[in-house]
């Protein structure tokens, strides 16, 4: 893996320009540095673009644009959709209601 600092975000319609064919050069050229390189072997590469639907400060969903290149054209895309979950696990809520459940459970053995 190689992550590029300062990657550019894509978004759907920039990613509907990509084409089979395409250079690599040309890709990075038109879209910026992709957020990760990963190296797949025989002469394959995957270019990793993301894009962030956020809610103030929280990722509610992230679409991840796959972009295949074999010998320094690209030969397929994909995207990947992940949903993040309504909560961060670090949340404050997680956090608090975490510890009493514990203390509560402690008391009871306690009893």
């Amino acid at each position: 893996w190689g992550c590029a600092s300062g990657s550019k975000v894509m978004t759907a319609d920039e990613f509907s320009e990509v084409s089979v064919g395409q250079s690599g050069d040309e890709i990075q050229k038109k879209h910026g540095k992709p957020y990760a390189i990963k190296r797949l072997g025989n002469n394959e590469v995957e270019y990793i673009y993301i894009e962030r639907m956020q809610m103030g400060k929280r990722v509610l969903r992230e679409k991840h644009y796959l972009i295949i290149l074999k010998n320094g054209k690209v030969t397929s895309t994909q995207v990947r959709t992940f949903n993040r979950p309504s909560y961060e696990g670090n949340s404050y809520e997680m956090q608090t209601s975490f510890k009493s459940d514990e203390k509560e459970d402690s008391n009871k053995e306690a009893n």
